[in-house]
C-alpha cells in the first residue's frame, strides 16, 4: 500500500547488480511507464460458482475498523482470518480477527474481541468464543495457526497494532479451551505486528514463529497527508513512504513451551515494512526458507543456511524487486507450483497501477518476474490486491488464483480521478484466475458468481474445504463489514483427494513437526505428477487450512502419493494406490494411510 505512484530505485548499494539483472531478465516490451491494455469485460462461462453463504452459515461477525477523521493507517488495513480444527472433529473451524476502536484505549472497558466459530458439520457454525475462553485485547491484525507443542491440537497466535498474543489449545472442564500463554512462552513483542507464520526453521521438529512488523506508530507526531480533490486538498491515509521501516521478529521454539528471540543472530534485516510472509523450502535443499513481502521497499528473501542462520538473498534471487528493478506495494503472498515444474513459484499482490507479480522459480535459488505474460498483470492494474489463495476451483489438477481487492482511500469518492482517467473506488471487485498449469492465467471473475460481480473492501483470505465435499472454499474479510464465506459448487464430475499430513515429532525424537509444515507432496494420477507444498503463512494476515485438497481431473485412481517429510533426514515415504473422492491422514513412519473425513 502506498499513497503516491512515485517510486524510488534502490540506494546505490547493489544498484549495479539490479541493473544487470534487469537487462538480462526483463521481458520485451516491458516499460515502467506503459499502461497495460485494458481487458474486455466479458462474462465467461466457467464450470463452477463460488457463493457467499456466510449468512446462511450463521456467521454474524462484523469487522470494526475504528474509522476516525485522522485516517490513521491501521484503520484501512483490515484484519485476517484463519481455519483450524480446534477440537479435532475433522471439520475446519473459523477464526476471525477483530479490530476495534482506534487508537486502542487500555483504560476503556473491554471492547469487541476476535471470534471463533465451531463448524457443526451441517453447513452452519456456532460462535464458541466465550466457551473456549478467547479474548483478544487491542486492535487485532493477523493470525497464524500451528501446533506449537506437537500435542495434536492447533494453537493460535494473533498480532495487534501493539504486539501479539499466543493462545495454547488445551483441555478444559467442558471441552477444549485456549489459554493466553504469551508471557510464559517468552513472546514479548512490541510495535505494529502484521502477518505471522509458523514453520520449522531450525529443523528440530518444533514450529518456530516469524512475525512481520510494518511501520512504527507515533500518534503524537502523526503526519497529515492530503491528496488533491475537485475542491482542493483532501485528507487521507498516509502511505508507507511517510514512515521509517523496522525489523520483523523470529522466535525459536525451544520445545518446552517457551520461545527465544533469535531475530538478530538469525540475520533478519532492519528497514522492512512487512505485510505478507510465507515459509517453505524455496530452493530444494530440504530447509525451510522465508519470503517477506515489504510495502514499497525491497522484499526480504531469507535463505536457510542451517544452524539457525539465514542469508538475505532477495537481490540475488530476483525476488526483492519487480522486472523494472523497482520495489512494490507487496501485501499478499502465495507460493506453489504454478508452472508444473515441481518447484514453488511466488505470487505477490500489489498496489494500484503496479500489477500483481509472479516470480517463476527457475531452480538453483533463482526467480524470474514473468508477470506481464502470465495473464493477471493487466487485469489487476487498477486494483489494490490483498489476501490471496491458490486453489483448484474446477478440480482439473491445475492451480488457480483468488485475490481480494479493495482500495486504501476510504474517502476515494472525494479524490480526483486516477491517472488512467477512471474514478477511484474504495470498494473493488475480487478476482479469480484460472491456471493452465504452465504459468498462464485467465480472468474468469465475471462468471464465477454474484460475489465477484459485487464490490468489497477485501483484505484477508483463507482457503479450506470447510464442508468436506472435495471442493475448495474461501473465507474473506472486509474492512468495516461482515466477512464472506465462499462455497464452491462444481458442474463437472472431476475427482479429488484430500491429504492431512501428520509428522511424528510427538512420538519420534527425530520426526517432523506434527503439522508437517515444510512437507513436499507429489500426487501421481492419470499420468500426471502434481506437486503441492505444506507451507507456513501465505495470503495476507491469514491462515489457510493445512490439509491439501488436490484436484485430479478425470483420473479414477491415485497411483501414488510421495511425501518428503520435513525432518532432518528428509525422509521420503510413499503411499498408494488410493481411491479418489475421499480424505486420508498420512502419518510419518506409518505405512498404511488412515481414513479421514
Amino acid at each position: 500500500m502506498r499513497q503516491r505512484l512515485t517510486r524510488a530505485l534502490l540506494p546505490s548499494v547493489g544498484l549495479g547488480l539490479v541493473a544487470g539483472l534487469w537487462v538480462l531478465w526483463r521481458q520485451p516490451g516491458a516499460s515502467d511507464n506503459s499502461l497495460p491494455a485494458p481487458l474486455p469485460a466479458t462474462e465467461q462461462s466457467v464450470p463452477f460458482t463460488l457463493e457467499d453463504v456466510a449468512a446462511a452459515a450463521r456467521i454474524d461477525f462484523r469487522h470494526e475498523d475504528g474509522a476516525t477523521p485522522n485516517y490513521y493507517v491501521p484503520e484501512i488495513m483490515g484484519s485476517g482470518v484463519g481455519w483450524l480444527d480446534y477440537d479435532r472433529d475433522g471439520r475446519p473451524d473459523l477464526f476471525l480477527v477483530q479490530g476495534g476502536r482506534f487508537p486502542p484505549d487500555p483504560a476503556a472497558p473491554a471492547g469487541p474481541t476476535s471470534r471463533l466459530y465451531r463448524n457443526r458439520g451441517d453447513g452452519t457454525f456456532t460462535d464458541v468464543t466465550a466457551d473456549v475462553g478467547i479474548r483478544t485485547p487491542g486492535y487485532g491484525q493477523g493470525v497464524a495457526v500451528g501446533d506449537v507443542d506437537n500435542d495434536g491440537y492447533p494453537d493460535l497466535f494473533v498480532t495487534h497494532c501493539h504486539g501479539g498474543r499466543l493462545y495454547h489449545n488445551e483441555p478444559g472442564p467442558t471441552g477444549r479451551r485456549f489459554r493466553d500463554v504469551t508471557e510464559a512462552a517468552g513472546l514479548a513483542l512490541d510495535g505494529w505486528c502484521t502477518s505471522c507464520a509458523f514453520g520449522d526453521l531450525h529443523g528440530n521438529g518444533h514450529l518456530d514463529l516469524f512475525v512481520c512488523r510494518y511501520l512504527p506508530l507515533d500518534l503524537a507526531n502523526y503526519p497529515v497527508c492530503t491528496e488533491e480533490g475537485p475542491g482542493g486538498p483532501v485528507r487521507t491515509a498516509c502511505g508507507p513512504e511517510k514512515f521509517p521501516g523496522t525489523r520483523s521478529y523470529l522466535f525459536r521454539n525451544n520445545g518446552d513451551g517457551t520461545f527465544t528471540d533469535v531475530t538478530g543472530p538469525a540475520g533478519v534485516e532492519a528497514g522492512g515494512k512487512g505485510l505478507g510472509v510465507v515459509i517453505l523450502d524455496l530452493n530444494g535443499d530440504g530447509r525451510a526458507d522465508v519470503f517477506v513481502g515489504n510495502d514499497e521497499v525491497p522484499n526480504h528473501h531469507y535463505r536457510n543456511l542451517g544452524g539457525g542462520r539465514f542469508q538475505s538473498v532477495g537481490i540475488r534471487s530476483g525476488t526483492a524487486l519487480n522486472q523494472n528493478g523497482r520495489s512494490m506495494g507487496s501485501m499478499g503472498i502465495e507460493a506453489g507450483d504454478l508452472f508444473g515444474e515441481g518447484r514453488p513459484d511466488l505470487f505477490v499482490t500489489t498496489y494500484v497501477h503496479e500489477g500483481t507479480v509472479l516470480f517463476q522459480n527457475r531452480g538453483g535459488g533463482a526467480f524470474l518476474d514473468v508477470s506481464r505474460g502470465a495473464g493477471m498483470f493487466a487485469a489487476s492494474w487498477g486494483k489494490v490486491g490483498w489476501g490471496t489463495a491458490l486453489l483448484d476451483a474446477d478440480g482439473d489438477g491445475r492451480l488457480d488464483l483468488f485475490v481480494a481487492n479493495g482500495h486504501t482511500r476510504r474517502n476515494a469518492a472525494e479524490m480526483r480521478v486516477a491517472e488512467d482517467g477512471r474514478p477511484q473506488e474504495y470498494a473493488q471487485p475480487p478476482q479469480l484466475f484460472l491456471g493452465d498449469g504452465r504459468g498462464g492465467f485467465r480472468d474468469v471473475s465475471a462468471g464465477a458468481g454474484e460475489y465477484f460481480r459485487g464490490r468489497h473492501v477485501g483484505r484477508g483470505a483463507a482457503l479450506a474445504d470447510w464442508d468436506n465435499d472435495g471442493e475448495p472454499d474461501l473465507a474473506v474479510t472486509h474492512v468495516g463489514g461482515p466477512p464472506a464465506l465462499l462455497r464452491t459448487t462444481r458442474r463437472l464430475p472431476h475427482h479429488w483427494v484430500r491429504l492431512q499430513l501428520e509428522g511424528a515429532r510427538n512420538r519420534d525424537p527425530v520426526g517432523a513437526n506434527r503439522d508437517a509444515v515444510g512437507a513436499v507432496v507429489t500426487v501421481r494420477a492419470g499420468g500426471r505428477s502434481l506437486v503441492r507444498h505444506v507451507k507456513g503463512g501465505g495470503s495476507y494476515y491469514s491462515a489457510h487450512d493445512l490439509r491439501l485438497l488436490v484436484g485430479l481431473g478425470d483420473a479414477a485412481t491415485v497411483d501414488e502419493v510421495e511425501v518428503r517429510w520435513p525432518n532432518a533426514a528428509g525422509t521420503v515415504q510413499r503411499f498408494g494406490p488410493l481411491a479418489v473422492d475421499r480424505g486420508y491422514r498420512l502419518l510419518e513412519g506409518v505405512a498404511a494411510p488412515q481414513p479421514a473425513r
